[in-house]
């Protein structure tokens, strides 16, 4: 179980890593021997060219989500369970679903753009891959059961399992990015940048201290 020190460490990566390219996930080889579903358009691929992004000029003032959210709410219930294990409850801090990570993942794999759509496939092929070496629907599984699955995932990715990792690094990254853009991720980091002042008070002591001014 990730404490909030390591989920940060994670974080860090994951933003610096958020520009590469998400890399396809070989479901076959993930499944340890589970023959892979053809994949489906409907189901994989970017079958949603209709939908339309932002453009150029997006209204910031009201913001709005300008394509249609595609994936199943057993595809959402499974994203929650494996998100939870990330990012779990700790007392002081609510679990991934319970800020709407799943939401997030939706809207992401959604999107009408190359990287979202390379993301796509590599999410809902690694749940495919999972739910297949699992023997069992992932929306089904309990707290345990996602983290006993989660530990063999982490545990072959370890050992050099390369699609393991792919689907593990970049889920894990969307989870993360998720969580900490929420309005609770925000106030845990303690970011306080976009938020409007009705006036400067200067940088705090602590920093100019540390900068020797």
């Amino acid at each position: 179980m990730p404490d909030r020190r390591e989920t940060l460490t994670w974080l860090l990566r994951a933003l610096a890593l958020s520009a590469a390219p998400a890399v396809h996930i070989d479901s076959a080889s993930a499944s340890q021997g589970c023959a892979a579903a053809p994949a489906k358009p409907d189901r994989i691929g970017a079958a949603w060219r209709g939908d339309r992004g932002y453009g150029r000029d997006p209204d910031l003032l009201h913001p709005q989500v300008t394509w249609a959210l595609t994936l199943a709410a057993q595809q959402k219930t499974a994203i929650a369970s494996l998100a939870d294990v990330f990012l779990p409850e700790d007392g002081s801090s609510p679990c991934a679903s319970a800020v709407g990570v799943p939401d997030f993942i939706d809207e992401w794999v959604s999107a009408p753009y190359p990287q979202q759509q390379q993301d796509r496939v590599v999410v809902l092929e690694g749940l495919a891959a999972l739910e297949c070496d699992a023997n069992a629907p992932l929306h089904t599984f309990d707290a345990t059961q996602a983290q006993s699955l989660v530990a063999r995932l982490h545990a072959r990715a370890a050992e050099g399992g390369q699609p393991e990792a792919r689907f593990f690094g970049r889920f894990r990254q969307l989870c993360l990015i998720g969580y900490y853009t929420s309005p609770v991720g925000v106030a845990e980091l303690g970011y306080v940048g976009y938020q409007p002042s009705a006036r400067f008070e200067g940088p705090p002591p602590e920093v100019l201290a540390k900068l020797g001014i």
